[in-house]
């Protein structure tokens, strides 16, 4: 077993670092680290959390790439599901035919799962970010700084909606958070980071 705040091993079943003398307990390193500032409750690979606003151009950017691809790909192979009256908004109020209703449902289905695979795959991935993280510096980390499974990336990525969800509310905890954790953060476990260099 290593510090996470010194990077020391130890044995499995100490309670402090032997080299430094930190909690090696997460929660008993936040409250040491509040109370009297000896220790930080960041893991020791961590240089600072990512916060608010940096995880929002993170997004943006993911976002921007994410649609921009996908807008591509549905114009090369699914063109009948773009443009005007297509949501049965024009043409006579007939709505969508049925074979152009079932073209855009399967290609937005695709698109869920796109999203789904990118946001999760990249959490998950040996980069542990997406591109906008990447571009931004932040990683996203289990509460010890390690990589999350793909599994625990997917239940942050569906905790995400909840935090949409509730008037965006689980998005703004990051700004009010000591640790910039937001709902999703908080559900499934996770830190978005900035790492040392």
């Amino acid at each position: 077993m290593y510090c996470p705040q010194c990077g020391a091993r130890t044995s499995a079943d100490a309670r402090f670092c032997e080299s430094c003398g930190a909690p090696m307990d997460p929660a008993e390193r936040h409250l040491v680290a509040r109370e009297t500032g000896a220790y930080t409750d960041r893991p020791a690979n961590i240089a600072d959390y990512g916060g608010f606003w940096r995880r929002a151009g993170a997004a943006l950017v993911d976002v921007v790439i994410l649609v921009t691809v996908l807008t591509v790909l549905q114009w090369l192979f699914a063109p009948g599901t773009m443009g005007p009256g297509q949501h049965g908004g024009q043409g006579g109020g007939q709505g969508m035919p049925a074979d152009a209703v079932t073209g855009w449902t399967w290609w937005h289905t695709l698109e869920a799962i796109a999203a789904w695979l990118y946001w999760a795959g990249m959490h998950s991935s040996a980069w542990q970010a997406t591109l906008g993280k990447m571009a931004l510096g932040m990683q996203v980390t289990d509460l010890q700084g390690q990589r999350i499974s793909f599994l625990r990336a997917t239940a942050r990525y569906l905790a995400e909606i909840l935090s949409a969800l509730l008037l965006m509310i689980g998005y703004i905890m990051v700004a009010f958070h000591p640790r910039k954790q937001g709902l999703h953060d908080l559900i499934a476990g996770t830190l978005v980071v900035r790492p040392r260099r």
